[in-house]
């Protein structure tokens, strides 16, 4: 649910903090919520006491921590700029592509996170474009094929599963027998009850006869 008007200066004084840490946690609380004009306002602060954090640093520790070129990104956390990307861009439409590149700068800092790939393809969903979702979604689970988020995503969003010989088109006739083949097998298993597999009960032995006397 879009909030329809966020007075910044009140946000951040119901936050009550300085702390960049603490306002980032706030701010994808907020994201997560969909609350995106809220979450932008306290992103967009974490981002700016980080980014005066580092410039505060000498130049020797800046060459120290191997910051002097990439400035504020090596210090803030890519999770900052992936959700400040999200909240930038379903908060104004016309930022759609500036919120998609810092989803990109937080998946070049953590290209194994599910979270930013997945704050892309919401980016381009609120846009409405497919192909960029989709791309996204592929490119988060190739690098995190395991990903819970992603896997979830892309069944919401009902994004085809890869031909069984990738190497071939979908449309291949043997792409698509096998295909067939494989989702008759996936309806069965679904479908057979789970059963527990019985151990047969051996026979009881006979009692031996008693010796005679």
């Amino acid at each position: 649910m879009r909030e329809r008007s966020v007075v910044p200066a009140q946000v951040l004084a119901e936050a009550a903090t300085a702390d960049p840490m603490e306002l980032m946690r706030l701010g994808i609380d907020a994201a997560r919520a969909e609350r995106y004009a809220r979450g932008l306002v306290l992103l967009a602060e974490a981002y700016k006491l980080f980014s005066l954090e580092t410039e505060a640093l000498s130049e020797e520790v800046k060459a120290a921590r191997g910051i002097e070129q990439l400035g504020s990104r090596k210090r803030t956390p890519a999770v900052c700029f992936s959700y400040y990307g999200l909240c930038l861009a379903l908060t104004t439409s016309s930022q759609t592509d500036e919120g998609a590149r810092f989803c990109e700068v937080a998946i070049q800092l953590e290209s194994h996170r599910g979270e930013h790939y997945l704050n892309l393809a919401k980016i381009w969903q609120a846009a409405r474009v497919r192909s960029m979702m989709v791309s996204a979604v592929e490119r988060g689970l190739k690098e995190s094929p395991r990903s819970a988020i992603l896997l979830a995503f892309r069944d919401e969003i009902g994004v085809r599963s890869v031909p069984p010989i990738s190497f071939l088109p979908r449309d291949n006739p043997l792409n698509k027998e096998l295909g067939k083949i494989l989702h008759t097998r996936r309806r069965a298993q679904k479908a057979a009850p789970k059963l527990g597999v019985r151990r047969p009960v051996a026979d009881a032995a006979p009692a031996p006869d008693k010796p005679k006397r």
